[in-house]
């Protein structure tokens, strides 16, 4: 069975791990030894990373299923714009794991704003694609070398980490919130 994917179910999916996210950092109350905090962190991480890389990748994809709905909508469509419209829907979903090439490729969906994030949002993301470019850091302690990569030190702070949490969260879920809005009005 084949499942066409829709942007608004990929960011249900999303969603998931912010509440995982959310009731995890909720749980980090006791103090950590030194060099705990990193072994409570990496997990924190990759899932806050794994919800950040979702919903980029649902967004991008509600932006273009919206420009496709835009363009079938028109009873005077040419045969160039359908083509373009099919074209866009055969496209596979970009799938990096790298958080920056989804931010320029959420620019690129939205050519007629300056910005989609504040920039605190921003260096938040860009902190997140330098440390862990491919998905991989925060899965392990380990490289595939077998290699310790969990740092000594911690590598965020919890409060900036709740902070990142809270401000990146808040901007993405608006910014999938009025796809979703905008994509209803058009499917009816």
């Amino acid at each position: 069975m084949s499942m066409v994917l829709s942007g608004d179910m990929l960011f249900s999916y999303a969603e998931v791990y912010l509440d995982a996210v959310k009731r995890l950092a909720s749980m980090e109350n006791r103090e950590y030894r030194e060099g705990d905090w990193n072994i409570f962190a990496m997990p924190l991480l990759f899932l806050f990373r794994h919800y950040l890389e979702l919903g980029l990748k649902a967004c991008i994809c509600m932006k273009n299923e919206e420009e496709i709905l835009k363009t079938l909508s028109h009873s005077n469509t040419s045969q160039e714009e359908l083509s373009k419209a099919k074209k866009v829907m055969d496209e596979k979903l970009n799938c990096t794991h790298d958080l920056s090439k989804l931010l320029k490729n959420m620019k690129k969906c939205f050519p007629e704003r300056d910005y989609l994030f504040s920039k605190s949002v921003q260096d938040f993301l860009n902190q997140l694609s330098n440390y862990d470019r491919k998905s991989e850091v925060f899965r392990y302690p380990f490289d595939t070398k077998g290699n310790m990569i969990l740092p000594e030190q911690p590598i965020i702070q919890i409060d900036e980490v709740k902070n990142m949490i809270k401000e990146v969260s808040s901007e993405l879920n608006a910014i999938a919130s009025q796809l979703i809005e905008d994509l209803n009005l058009l499917r009816v």
